[in-house]
């Protein structure tokens, strides 16, 4: 065989591409690469197939996400999509890194098991509505404990998971269209669950009295305080320092968050190796001064001398200025704070009436809640909670309480009154006020101010 024939044989290499007009007249740009995939672009005008192909080309030796719609299946595709192109968008500060891996543990769980093995340019709507249906009768990974010998019932995913994995695979089908790989976004016809946030509870007078006095020694009991008070998220008040509060103008910095973020999955071992940051607000309006109140003061004061004295005890304090720290001077881990306040909700007793635990964000609800039934404006109570949205604070933050909703009865029955006949049998307009909890709770009469 001449050496002319053996290289005939050969073939292209790797990255080499070939361009060429087929016998019906479609004029077709390809490229081989390295793992034996071989992307195509095609035009019947020769000008538009030519200049596609060549930014095929300039793609590949740049390193940038390569694909094109016909032939990738859709996992090939979204692996590039994550590890590529949200990559770019992370070090552009576009979105967080735990937002990426969110989006890659979501693919790889939800999606790619159902339908990574479609091509790309042949996923319809009607195979996008049986992975949801699929996605909703999955079981979560999620195993409630088993109760008095009893097996509890097999929890099915959740709507809002099932509604996540739809807005992630209709963000990656909205990136192929932008780079014409395919020329629809089917996820766009298709309606996944609503995925509404579940509206949370509050506590009540008495429940929030008895949690509070059975936490009168506990050391984690300012913690618990300062979110209630500030209507804070967990990650917002274990990120604070003390450079973040002015004690004597009675304000503080809030915005940032203390959070575990999570690394690479490692896929030999099956684990991650997370590590504990700082994380900024997804918003600039996340981040800013709010008064604190007067009883939180005075707490937040004596508090600080404690420390004070631990700090000179310790043999060994990391001394970085954190507000609520280990014994060590150390962040506290999220995780250890939902263990100390679980332990404290079980020592008392408190369960919700559907059998749900109390979470440490209730709080978040109860002050929101309080402010609402002490009559404070929506608007004052959305800055306080700082949301974007109106509608976040009063569709889930806020409940109506007996409370509210008596005084409204009320007011609408003095209205009412005035436009009745007199009656000698007839009542009275109720005075009854609502009456706001007893200490330590009253922290939050400051906020209304």
């Amino acid at each position: 065989m001449s050496e002319t024939s053996r290289k005939r044989r050969r073939g292209r290499a790797n990255g080499e591409g070939s361009f060429y007009q087929r016998a019906d007249g479609m004029w077709i740009g390809a490229v081989t690469l390295p793992d034996g995939s071989r992307p195509t672009v095609s035009s019947k005008s020769q000008k538009a197939a030519k200049e596609k192909w060549r930014k095929l080309l300039r793609d590949i030796e740049d390193d940038k996400p390569i694909t094109t719609g016909k032939g990738v299946t859709l996992a090939a595709y979204l692996d590039q999509w994550v590890n590529k192109t949200l990559r770019q968008r992370v070090a552009a500060g576009k979105i967080r890194e735990s937002t990426r891996l969110s989006y890659a543990d979501n693919i790889r769980l939800h999606i790619t098991p159902y339908i990574g093995d479609e091509p790309l340019t042949k996923l319809t709507p009607v195979k996008l509505r049986t992975w949801i249906m699929e996605l909703q009768k999955k079981p979560s990974a999620r195993k409630k404990k088993t109760v008095n010998g009893e097996e509890p019932p097999v929890e099915l995913l959740s709507d809002r998971t099932v509604n996540y994995c739809h807005t992630i695979l209709k963000t990656a089908l909205n990136a192929a269209r932008k780079e014409e790989l395919v020329s629809r976004n089917v996820a766009e016809l298709v309606e996944p669950p609503s995925g509404k946030s579940k509206r949370g509870t509050y506590l009540t007078q008495n429940e929030a009295h008895r949690l509070f006095t059975a936490a009168i020694d506990d050391r984690w009991r300012v913690l618990w305080l300062t979110i209630l008070g500030l209507g804070l998220r967990r990650g917002e008040a274990l990120s604070l320092r003390w450079e973040d509060l002015d004690l004597e103008a009675g304000v503080a910095n809030v915005g940032p968050s203390l959070q575990r973020l999570r690394g690479e999955l490692d896929k030999e071992t099956g684990r991650r190796r997370g590590r504990l940051a700082v994380v900024n607000g997804k918003t600039e309006g996340s981040t800013t001064m709010v008064a604190i109140p007067r009883t939180l003061l005075t707490e937040l004061h004596e508090y600080r001398k404690i420390q004070e004295v631990q700090r000179k005890k310790a043999k060994v304090w990391a001394d970085a200025g954190w507000v609520f720290t280990t014994r060590y001077g150390t962040p506290i881990e999220p995780r250890n704070a939902n263990r100390a306040w679980t332990a404290l909700c079980d020592r008392v007793g408190i369960e919700f009436r559907n059998g749900k635990r109390v979470r440490i964000h209730d709080l978040r609800h109860t002050a929101a809640t309080w402010l609402h039934g002490q009559g404070v404006d929506m608007k004052a109570i959305q800055g306080t909670l700082r949301h974007t949205q109106l509608s976040t604070t009063s569709e889930v933050y806020t409940h109506l309480t007996v409370e509210v909703q008596t005084k409204a009865a009320e007011s609408m029955d003095g209205a009412l009154a005035l436009l009745s006949k007199p009656h000698p049998q007839r009542r009275p307009v109720s005075k009854r006020r609502f009456q706001f909890p007893a200490k330590p709770v009253d922290a939050l009469r400051g906020q209304s101010a």
